[in-house]
């Protein structure tokens, strides 16, 4: 069965044994919670609030965040594996009670808190290390100065200022200055912007002196320093050369934890798990005595969550009520797909597009076969095939995936022996034609057309009478012969016109096939009718739905894609090869051997890209769009974390 049957699962336990039975549910990983009262059992209501006191998420909220910053801040001072040696090494196994013991008997609270006090000391040591930094430059501008411009203020007599003005003034502001008798100017610096002069005139003629500041608007320089500029920039470069130092120091320190980086992986996988317990209480109906707990459950894993509720439990302390759907309730079902080990790698195709609703049919295996031949069908070449055979087969076996990533290797690793398949039909091997060929890509383009669109048509025609099949079952007749037999039929009798007249020119079959077309066309028009309250109404949709066959066409056509890409991937192979045949043998075998990989990997990368991209759309357009509209929803379980490693599965030993 494609997609499992699922069970609405109660249980009733006790509130003392309510964190041993979500321990369990969530250790068994595919129980999904729901909340009792949106499958409307109001009689539970009347006994049983979702009101529950104050539990422990908060706490656990912030272990988790702790521990997520304390890694996050490790991972950025410490060097990370490459990615092969991380898929060469894969993910640990741990069952939830050992992963739960390694962190309590860790001291996962003290790494936390010392990598903590290191982050706090070395964001103060970057704040300060920015405050010298602007002060060094700030002291590096006035070094020339060889004095404290403080001291100015203790003069009697005479009156010194420290400023600058805008570079462009320098010439008329120095002929100012130095037109006021008894006056002294020294330039200190002049920068491109930006020029800084020391004035001394008598303290009688500051009045003077005011009105030419003002006239070139000098800037005085506030100076909050004891020392000279010399002075205070050796102690300053003292200080950021102690701070960095210290920050060195640090550092190093942080590389020492890199041994505790896996205490804080489990740690953040251990609160992850406290916490979605937490939130699981929320779905919880409690008594005063005894709780509710409710979801949907896969009826095969029943056993499974009994033997874990066993051991977490007790046999005693729990009741498992397994519930058959209502009908009514299909709607809100969570879907979990259910395939034989060859089509689960093509389950992510169907996931992609929208998975099926509880009571309609899974589409994996109707599409799979298709897949298969069409995805080879566009990327037609042995080397090719026998190139991704060998990469997902040594990678499989050499790596160690995540499970998203092990099923999509595994999807192309099936698809490649539909491309050796295909490779040796067109007798193509790297562009290259091998010595046996059953179809050519340069003589037999006009037979490869058509074969693509015999494909196309016997898929629309599969997808036409499963159109038909399910909404028979789904008790819509009208519908199951309107949109699927009667369209499957008149495809069909066109097919057999056109064959007839190429090949055989029988008359009878001419009239029985011509036959089948006018009854169903007049079928649909009476059936439409027949099932619309409004009979004019339904005479004119019966029309329209004739009229759709149109679309028909245009999805026959879509399918000449298969012999366009196979024909154009394999001639860009051809092509390079006649590049690389140019070279003299010396280049043909230095440089033209490097051109040769290099062009091909590049004509294989698009060539994959394009077979699985216009693959899929061939499913979701033209098959998908016959008999499958999808809106289900996946089974979201409550589970455990499993971002860092994997839970063992003990039921299944």
């Amino acid at each position: 069965m494609a997609i499992a049957k699922m069970k609405q699962m109660t249980l009733l336990g006790e509130q003392e044994n309510k964190d041993s039975l979500l321990r369990a549910v969530q250790e068994l990983q595919k129980l999904e919670l729901v909340e009792l009262s949106t499958l409307e059992e109001s009689e539970f209501l009347d006994y049983y609030s979702t009101n529950t006191k104050p539990q422990k998420r908060v706490e656990y909220e912030e272990k988790l965040k702790e521990s997520q910053a304390a890694l996050s801040f490790l991972n950025q001072h410490i060097s990370q594996p490459g990615m092969i040696e991380k898929l060469k090494k894969g993910r640990e196994e741990y069952t939830l009670e050992e992963l739960e013991k390694h962190v309590l008997h860790s001291d996962l609270d003290q790494v936390i808190v010392e990598l903590g006090d290191i982050e706090k000391r070395l964001v103060e040591l970057d704040q300060s290390k920015k405050n010298l930094g602007e002060k060094e430059d700030f002291l590096r501008k006035w070094q020339n100065m060889d004095f404290n411009p403080n001291d100015l203020k203790s003069f009697q007599l005479m009156s010194g200022t420290v400023g600058s003005i805008a570079s462009n003034n320098v010439e008329s502001f120095e002929e100012n200055v130095e037109s006021i008798e008894n006056s002294y100017l020294e330039k200190i610096f002049h920068y491109k912007d930006e020029a800084s002069y020391l004035i001394l005139i008598p303290s009688k003629l500051n009045s003077r002196l005011d009105e030419v500041f003002d006239q070139f608007q000098l800037s005085k320089l506030v100076y909050p320093y004891d020392l000279k500029p010399t002075d205070e920039l050796k102690i300053t470069l003292k200080e950021i050369e102690d701070l960095q130092k210290e920050e060195n120091k640090l550092k190093n320190t942080i590389k020492t934890f890199k041994e505790k980086t896996r205490e804080l992986q489990l740690g953040e996988e251990y609160y992850y798990n406290l916490v979605e317990r937490e939130v699981g209480k929320d779905l919880l109906l409690n008594g005063s005595d005894l709780f509710i707990l409710t979801g949907w459950l896969e009826e095969e894993k029943i056993p499974e969550l009994t033997s874990l509720l066993d051991e977490h439990v007790g046999k005693e302390s729990y009741v498992v009520i397994a519930d058959e759907i209502k009908f009514k309730d299909y709607g809100k079902v969570p879907v979990v797909l259910k395939n034989h080990k060859l089509v689960k790698p093509f389950e992510s195709i169907t996931e992609m597009y929208s998975m099926p609703k509880y009571d309609d049919v899974d589409p994996t295996p109707l599409m799979m076969p298709f897949y298969f031949v069409f995805f080879g069908m566009m990327s037609a070449d042995l080397g090719y095939g026998v190139l991704l055979w060998l990469a997902t087969l040594v990678g499989s076996k050499v790596f160690k995936f995540d499970k998203g990533m092990k099923n999509f290797i595994q999807l192309f690793h099936y698809l490649s022996y539909s491309v050796i398949i295909w490779g040796v039909i067109y007798g193509s091997f790297f562009g290259y034609t091998l010595p046996f060929q059953l179809l050519s890509i340069t003589n037999d383009v006009i037979t490869i057309l058509i074969l693509s669109v015999v494909f196309g048509f016997i898929q629309l025609i599969y997808g036409l009478i499963l159109n038909g099949g399910i909404k028979w079952r789904k008790q819509q007749r009208a519908s199951s012969y309107i949109d699927g037999t009667a369209w499957a039929l008149i495809l069909i009798g066109i097919a057999v016109v056109v064959i007839n007249m190429t090949f055989w020119n029988n008359d009878l079959v001419q009239t029985i096939s011509i036959v089948v077309i006018i009854a169903n066309v007049i079928g649909i028009i009476l059936v439409t009718m027949l099932a619309s309250d409004n009979k004019a109404l339904g005479f004119g949709l019966g029309l329209y739905n004739i009229y759709g066959a149109t679309n028909y066409v245009g999805d026959i056509v879509s399918y000449t894609r298969l012999m366009a890409l196979g024909v154009s991937g394999g001639s860009i192979a051809v092509a390079f090869n006649s590049i690389v045949d140019i070279f003299p043998p010396v280049m043909k075998f230095t440089i033209g051997a490097l051109l040769f990989i290099v062009l091909h990997a590049l004509n294989i990368f698009l060539t994959y890209l394009s077979a699985y991209i216009h693959t899929i759309r061939l499913q979701y357009v033209e098959f998908f769009g016959k008999f499958y509209e999808g809106g289900g929803k996946a089974l979201n379980p409550f589970k455990t974390f499993e971002k860092h490693i994997y839970l063992k599965d003990r039921t299944n030993k």
